[in-house]
């Protein structure tokens, strides 16, 4: 090969590897900038308190938090250090608490680390449930989780990996029933 053609396929070779030098940086800046808009919550709360009413004006739930980030494009928003308060419809208050929380416009809640799940009517035979994920429907008041599980009553405590119930008729299954301790009194 000639100088000369040997020079030409130098130069080739530089101008091919400077064009896709450039080529790569554009789609990293645009890969991050897409990045930067999916990681961008519409909006932020801070200290969030925010009742929730039916169509007849009835307080169906409450939610305060330390933070919230409203997701409208994809239809969730997140919550640090969630406290979910349920009505049901006889007025019986469920208190859910968590570390972080997901309330997707579904209706539905999906709450992990140190979940707690406490009924406020002193009366009522279930008091607590605990759990580090859980998925609660806010419209029918089902929950569900594949985790482990510790059901708290009066005089009783029962543990399971996993449970599938709801808060309003306070039926519960235990999916694979682990240890029942009674404490007669």
């Amino acid at each position: 090969m000639s100088r000369i053609g040997l020079s030409i396929a130098i130069v080739f070779t530089v101008l091919l590897g400077l064009y896709m030098l450039m080529l790569f940086d554009d789609d990293k800046k645009i890969n991050e900038r897409v990045d930067e808009l999916v990681l961008t919550p519409t909006y932020e709360a801070v200290n969030l308190d925010s009742k929730l009413f039916d169509e007849n004006g009835v307080l169906s739930h409450q939610v305060a938090a330390d933070k919230m980030e409203h997701y409208q494009p994809f239809g969730f928003m997140v919550f640090d250090n969630p406290v979910y308060t349920v009505f049901l419809e006889s007025g019986e208050p469920w208190q859910i608490t968590a570390e972080e929380g997901t309330l997707y416009e579904s209706s539905k809640i999906q709450l992990e680390r140190n979940v707690v799940i406490s009924n406020l009517n002193t009366t009522e035979y279930v008091k607590e449930i605990k759990t580090e994920y859980i998925e609660i429907n806010l419209t029918d008041k089902t929950i569900y989780s594949d985790q482990a599980v510790e059901m708290i009553g009066e005089d009783y405590n029962v543990r399971s990996i996993g449970i599938l119930g709801n808060l309003a008729t306070q039926q519960y299954e235990l999916k694979q029933h682990v240890q029942t301790q009674y404490f007669p009194q």
